[in-house]
């Protein structure tokens, strides 16, 4: 085995071959022999984290900080022990995303275009006066209060519209 320097991919490689395991502290592959009982580090790393996180203060317990694993644990082989399970079976809170079926007593509401009672046959008086759609469309605004697109004037000028018709004065 080479050993130039701390770090060495093919020494690495050798050791976990053999039955190494890899220390996420401190980056290196160690011996089996050498593992600490948190497998994620090697017995020297354990002990300065254990010291680290003794010198911690507070409730919330970072996730590097090492734990022991159970005999016959599951062993994580990245860090942060079960902290990506997303699993939601068994939480209570999961019930807010459950989408229900709709009610079908209930009638949908109505889609589709909403349509105004429109003075049909002044439209057609005005158009038959040579009046664009929206002049038609601007007239009926200033005069009667009616906001309409003059997109709706061309259709109803084509018969493409249902006509609701109005009494105009």
């Amino acid at each position: 085995m080479s050993n130039r320097g701390y770090f060495s991919t093919e020494r690495d490689r050798e050791i976990e071959k053999a039955g190494g395991f890899w220390c996420h502290a401190c980056l290196v592959s160690h011996l089996a022999a050498e593992q600490s009982p948190d497998p994620r580090y090697c017995q020297g790393c354990y002990d300065f984290l254990l010291k680290e996180a003794e010198l911690l203060t507070g409730t919330k317990r970072p996730k590097w900080i090492p734990k022991p694993q159970k005999a016959g644990g599951k062993q994580y082989p990245v860090s942060g022990v079960g902290d990506r399970i997303m699993s939601t079976l068994s939480n209570q809170k999961s019930e807010v995303d459950i989408i229900h079926p709709p009610d079908v007593t209930r009638t949908p509401p109505k889609r589709g275009p909403k349509y105004k009672a429109l003075p049909i046959d002044l439209i057609m008086q005005w158009a038959s006066e040579s009046m664009g759609s929206k002049a038609i469309a601007a007239r009926l605004k200033g005069e009667l209060g009616i906001i309409v697109s003059y997109k709706t004037i061309q259709r109803v000028l084509k018969g493409e519209r249902k006509h609701l018709a109005i009494a105009w004065r």
